[in-house]
């Protein structure tokens, strides 16, 4: 990688975020082919690595994502042997989520490229850097989205429709 690639100053926050959102999903892309997946099913497996037995309407509010691109990452996801959907018993209209075997024996290599991602977009950081830069992400974060709830129109889910809050 080129240690010496430069952003220019009078770029603005929103842009800069932009940029490392997509060229994240670029490399992820470029690392999840070897297991034939994409970035937008990436947070749905390493969700269900930590929580089995889920809806999707739970995936969907956990990463303020519309609930039609959570439906198409899952479906490729079972379409490609990675995880199980089971018809909960006690609400005939809901479908439970559990990784197959299959996925689970991929989340250590996506475990890896994640960390890979994290480790190479960080490391001109130190370990207090990378905490506060943690800290700080997770602060504008948070108050993007207590700015859309002030909107009194819904929660993020709602307001992304079906073209907004892709993963």
């Amino acid at each position: 990688m080129n240690d010496t690639a430069r952003v220019p100053d009078d770029i603005p926050i929103g842009a800069l975020i932009s940029i490392i959102f997509r060229t994240r999903l670029i490399i992820l892309n470029n690392r999840l082919k070897s297991v034939g997946m994409s970035a937008g099913q990436f947070p749905v497996m390493m969700y269900l690595h930590r929580n089995q037995n889920i809806t999707q309407e739970t995936l969907a509010r956990h990463f303020h994502i519309d609930r039609g691109t959570i439906a198409r990452s899952v479906k490729k996801l079972e379409d490609e042997g990675y995880i199980t959907r089971i018809t909960d018993p006690d609400n005939r209209r809901a479908v439970r989520l559990f990784l197959s075997d299959k996925g689970a024996a991929v989340t250590p290599e996506l475990i890896r490229i994640e960390q890979e991602w994290e480790a190479t977009v960080t490391r001109s950081l130190s370990g207090s850097e990378k905490d506060q830069y943690s800290a700080l992400l997770r602060s504008v974060a948070a108050s993007g989205l207590a700015c859309i709830r002030e909107l009194g129109e819904g929660d993020y889910v709602s307001l992304c429709g079906s073209e907004g809050g892709r993963v």
